[in-house]
């Protein structure tokens, strides 16, 4: 087992440095072809990605578990209106998102007529202002639907 895994670790070694799987360097490692030596590569470092992806997760999770600790001691008193425990709790928030891929990016895009390209002819000045005037507008139409979507009671008291 140790010498499968001293030999493997020559292979590795030698593909980074862009050595070829048929090359007399890598069959003299006990390949019969070039073809073993790569299906061997492969499984390798196939395993490799396995084992270090599971390594960040369990490290991941476990700072999200450290996270999450430290959020729920805070989470009372920024409810309760404490600024420094609110500031807190969104901070640790902001990183519980970040560490685990919470924070995905909208993709936002806009097409011309019947969703097809916008047709630009010379890409003058004019051309990309009006393409921006375009985005503008698909913008504040977006924001629009979004605040008609909330729904929202009116607490003010006119009493007072």
């Amino acid at each position: 087992m140790a010498q499968v895994a001293a030999r493997r670790a020559k292979l590795i070694k030698l593909a980074r440095a862009g050595v070829d799987f048929g090359d007399e360097r890598i069959l003299a490692l006990g390949y019969s072809s070039r073809s073993h030596a790569s299906k061997d590569f492969t499984r390798t470092y196939r395993n490799y990605l396995e084992e270090e992806k599971a390594e960040a997760d369990v490290w991941r999770r476990f700072q999200t578990d450290r996270y999450e600790e430290l959020l729920a001691a805070v989470w009372p008193e920024a409810l309760a209106g404490d600024v420094r425990a609110n500031d807190q709790a969104s901070k640790l928030i902001d990183k519980l998102c970040r560490l685990n891929g919470w924070d995905v990016p909208v993709k936002a895009e806009v097409s011309g007529p019947d969703g097809g390209p916008i047709a630009l002819a010379s890409g003058s000045l004019e051309e990309m202002e009006q393409l921006f005037n375009i985005a503008r507008q698909v913008h504040a139409d977006d924001t629009e639907e979004d605040d008609e979507d909330l729904d929202v009671e009116d607490t003010h008291d006119d009493r007072h």
